[in-house]
């Protein structure tokens, strides 16, 4: 996929091509995801600050808001940019619905003004039931975490962990996300120095950026190749290509800014990252949205090597959020026979499966090998096959 955006402000572009990176076994997203999923409705360190007539009021008044603040960030969470103004005002009411849980924190009160720190514990079928209602895809599934390597250009001299490099320090300094792909900036020590070089980022060595990936216990690896310059007076432009590595999808994208005029370099540099990371958010959303459509089934082989191997994968199988049922058709030492049910279309469901490292293949033994069939009591025929990546 191509993809051009152009915003007022600071010119960037960023191209990722993906190849295919080994990931040391136990990173995979299915690993704990029940409670990982449960976690992703929870919503932490809302700031509570409001002032009225008495303490009493304005703790009222903070919970009301930091609770609207709270679905907020949630609804950012789980869905892209260019969609959550479809959910519209929630009322009072509805939100009452949708809150599970409260915690509060560090209160502090004086006669008229309320501190505090909250914790929203959303229930999460509610809010898919709202996303639903809103017609609004959604995400509910963190990736792995992306690791950022940030090349600086200069005069045609390529700077990683070299300072000055403030592309390396608005990485570093931007503060943890809470959106569905965390994003790591390497610590530039000495075991960073050692094993990667610019030039080596610069040229793509897959192996080196595999190892240097591995060892952050990242997904994936951008290497943001970021070049400064003043193309007229009080602006700045960035332009940032790149490579990414540690996906099974190649994903070229360029992104457009200017800098506002009189913009510092820092805070210029801050809102690069942050469009950037916007990007990997909505990208990683569209491919891993919980899919409308109709109920379909499948039945599928699954290669068994051990009772561990077997175990994992139709545990794997069920936490894909497009998955609803996993029925086990015949279980032999070598091998099972599964019926999935799913909701929406086979492409998207090969791609959730890749999310879990999963692979769905077709068999090429039946006719109807490309095809998935309505929910019945009729037998289907055997046309895929799930293997465990890696495994």
């Amino acid at each position: 996929m191509h993809r051009a955006v152009q915003k007022t402000g600071l010119i960037l572009s960023v191209w990722l091509a993906v190849v295919a990176a080994g990931i040391l076994s136990g990173t995979g997203p299915a690993e704990g995801q029940q409670s990982a999923v449960e976690d992703i409705f929870v919503v932490r360190d809302v700031r509570l600050d409001e002032t009225a007539e008495t303490a009493a009021a304005a703790r009222a008044r903070a919970l009301a808001k930091g609770q609207q603040v709270a679905l907020g960030r949630l609804l950012a969470r789980l869905t892209r940019s260019i969609h959550r103004s479809r959910v519209g005002n929630i009322d009072t009411e509805t939100l009452r619905f949708l809150v599970d849980a409260l915690q509060i924190d560090d209160e502090k009160t004086s006669d008229i003004r309320y501190l505090a720190n909250l914790t929203v514990a959303f229930k999460p079928e509610a809010v898919r039931g709202l996303l639903r209602a809103s017609g609004l895809p959604y995400a509910e599934v963190r990736s792995r975490p992306t690791l950022v390597v940030p090349v600086l250009e200069q005069g045609g001299e390529y700077v990683l962990w070299d300072d000055p490099n403030p592309w390396r320090e608005a990485w570093r300094n931007h503060p943890p996300g809470t959106g569905l792909v965390p994003v790591i900036a390497p610590v530039g020590d000495l075991a960073d120095f050692s094993e990667l070089t610019a030039a080596q980022a610069v040229e793509g060595d897959r192996t080196v950026l595999q190892g240097f990936t591995e060892r952050y216990a990242a997904g994936s690896a951008l290497v943001a190749i970021a070049t400064i310059d003043h193309p007229e007076p009080a602006t700045l432009r960035v332009n940032v290509t790149g490579s990414r590595v540690g996906s099974r999808e190649s994903t070229p994208v360029i992104v457009s800014f200017r800098g506002q005029p009189g913009e510092a370099l820092p805070a210029f540099l801050e809102r690069a990252v942050a469009a950037i990371i916007e990007m990997l958010e909505d990208d990683w959303k569209i491919t891993s949205a919980v899919a409308f459509g109709d109920i379909m089934q499948i039945r599928a082989a699954v290669p068994i090597t051990s009772l561990k191997k077997w175990v994992e994968t139709r545990s794997r199988i069920e936490q894909v959020p497009a998955v609803s049922q996993v029925r086990v058709i015949a279980l032999t030492a070598n091998s099972a026979e599964i019926e999935i049910v799913y909701q929406g279309d086979l492409t998207r469901l090969a791609r959730a499966f890749d999310r879990f490292d999963l692979a769905l293949e077709e068999t090429g033994l039946e006719a109807d090998a490309a095809r998935a069939f309505p929910v019945t009591n009729d037998v289907v025929p055997l046309t895929h096959v799930v293997r465990l990546v890696g495994g």
